[in-house]
């Protein structure tokens, strides 16, 4: 949703909660106004903390008109929320990149806010839920792929990264994730706690029992030409443990994890992996 259209309809909205309320909303309603509906794309409502040009954070007043708005409110910002997450190839744009959105709006003419103006608000954070923590080994991931969610757990952190263990079915729904209900992918990969941090993957559980569908400590593997002088990874290439514990594999294992066809990573960061996910599954089927 380009800047005008996004501007055009938030605009619209606020026109609807000026009508009902008759007068303006605050910005401490703008942003409450969001509460709600953000539950039905993300997994837990969305709270906002906005700081202003002096460095304090903003409090606003103390009453709120939004228990008074009319369901087509929220109906409106839904579909508004839904159509940015159109423009992210059909999932949720990022929680951050949601408030920027939000941030650049209430600074420019159109939001008209009672209590501030264009340039008041130098900052807009996520907040209510606390800082998030690195999932632990166990805990299951939603990622969007596709315009659904793939199911992904936390099979182990060492020094390669953090291991994923991932699941082939695709969910329609982020609150119908199920891994338990899906066939595990033979080869974990490994990346990073990026994209859990910054809201772009959900944490919807966590189950150890499912680990056991994965190795405890997931082998990286090498080419049979190393980059490194002085290795001899075999014919077909090599896996390596986390302890260091090197082990020639054979011309099935190398084609199965993606060696001889030239499509094998080590390691993906999380944004790179949320892109090839499909990828990857299609391959382990």
């Amino acid at each position: 949703m380009i800047r005008e259209r996004a501007y055009a309809k938030l605009t619209e909205i606020l026109l609807e909660f000026s009508e009902t309320a008759g007068g303006r909303p605050s910005l401490k309603e703008f942003l409450e106004l969001f509460k709600w509906p953000s539950d039905a794309i993300y997994s837990s409502p969305l709270k906002f903390e906005a700081t202003l040009a002096d460095g304090t954070v903003y409090s606003g007043p103390t009453g709120s008109r939004v228990s008074e708005m009319n369901d087509s409110v929220f109906t409106d910002l839904t579909d508004f929320l839904a159509g940015l997450s159109g423009e992210e190839g059909g999932n949720p744009v990022p929680p951050n990149d949601l408030a920027n959105v939000l941030l650049a709006f209430i600074n420019s003419e159109a939001a008209n806010l009672v209590d501030v103006s264009s340039g008041d608000v130098s900052g807009l954070s996520i907040t209510g839920t606390g800082s998030v923590a690195p999932p632990e080994v166990g805990g299951i991931l939603a990622v969007p792929a596709g315009g659904a969610w793939y199911a992904v757990i936390v099979v182990a952190r060492n020094r390669f990264g953090v291991a994923l263990g991932i699941f082939g079915e695709k969910f329609r729904s982020l609150k119908t994730v199920q891994p338990e209900r899906s066939t595990a992918c033979k080869f974990p990969v490994y990346s990073d706690d990026t994209q859990v941090v910054n809201g772009s993957w959900q944490v919807v559980g966590r189950d150890e029992g499912l680990l056991s569908a994965f190795p405890a400590e997931p082998e990286i593997y090498h080419s049979p030409n190393p980059v490194f002088p002085g290795f001899d990874f075999g014919e077909f290439g090599a896996a390596e443990s986390p302890a260091g514990a090197i082990r020639l594999i054979d011309g099935d294992e190398a084609r199965a994890v993606g060696i001889l066809t030239g499509t094998y990573r080590q390691a993906f960061t999380g944004e790179f992996l949320q892109q090839c996910l499909e990828g990857l599954v299609r391959q382990q089927r």
